[in-house]
């Protein structure tokens, strides 16, 4: 049994086609442990087997989903899901065909002075009105930080969101906000919002853990049942409980974050 997992990333790809300034996970310096590959489909497919229906997938952690070259066939895998895409909007046009009517919702990342913003508009307009019309995705903007001109894209019709903008060095610190912390005092990531890497590793949540503290093992060899409630994680989650995450491992003692994203 799956007890409390509510939603999972999975990253399809560590590859990305985009460099934005507060982003460690693509910056070697930052990501020293950081290597591209795709995941291996027939992994998705075993995945998929082993997920509840109705939870949120969201492919997203270090790279840009629809750069895998298998994208249509992984939104077919997860068809039983709900599925959820974060991305940097480039290939919005070009992968429209796999994207229209096979995903839940789209999320399109952007920021102030980005030097491809212009660029970003022009393709999220012209997916929304020339590509999708009516049909799936629900289409989200969110906007990382402060500057950016929210009307360009409000005259888009879709919902904008709001996240404060993290540190270059690591997504665990925020640069304007103390994010919230819930009344159970537990993070929220950590008891329900796990991710898997493109190399199958499965870990507590979504945060960047350079030292892999904060991975349970490797879903090629083990199902994600055992992974989720082994006794690596129940020592982890005993230490949460108590009020003592900076005991349960080197990346819960540094984070701020609590499972509840932040506006800017």
């Amino acid at each position: 049994m799956l007890n409390a997992l509510s939603q999972i990333n999975i990253e399809l790809t560590s590859r990305c086609n985009k460099s934005c300034f507060f982003c460690g996970h693509q910056n070697p310096k930052v990501n020293t442990a950081l290597e591209y590959g795709d995941i291996d489909i027939n992994l998705l497919v075993k995945i998929a087997e082993q997920l509840p229906p109705g939870i949120i997938v969201q492919f997203h952690r270090d790279g840009e989903p629809l750069y895998y070259p298998y994208f249509k066939e992984a939104m077919g895998i997860f068809c039983d899901q709900i599925r959820s895409i974060v991305t940097n909007g480039k290939l919005l046009v070009e992968k429209a065909d796999e994207i229209i009517d096979r995903c839940e919702t789209v999320t399109v990342s952007v920021f102030d002075k980005d030097p491809d913003g212009d660029e970003q508009l022009a393709v999220l307009r012209k997916f929304l009105v020339e590509c999708k019309g009516s049909r799936k995705p629900v289409v989200n903007v969110k906007i990382v930080g402060t500057g950016v001109d929210e009307d360009r894209f409000k005259q888009l019709g879709v919902a904008i969101l709001h996240r404060s903008l993290h540190s270059p060095g690591s997504d665990t610190h925020y640069k304007r906000s103390q994010p919230p912390i819930p009344e159970v005092g537990i993070c929220l990531d950590f008891l329900s919002h796990p991710s898997v890497d493109w190399r199958g590793d499965l870990y507590i949540c979504n945060r960047l853990d350079v030292g892999r503290s904060g991975l349970l093992g490797n879903l090629n060899g083990e199902t994600l049942d055992s992974l989720w409630n082994g006794q690596k994680r129940k020592t982890m989650m005993s230490y949460h409980i108590d009020g003592r995450r900076d005991l349960a491992n080197a990346l819960c003692a540094k984070c701020e974050f609590y499972g509840i994203p932040t506006n800017g």
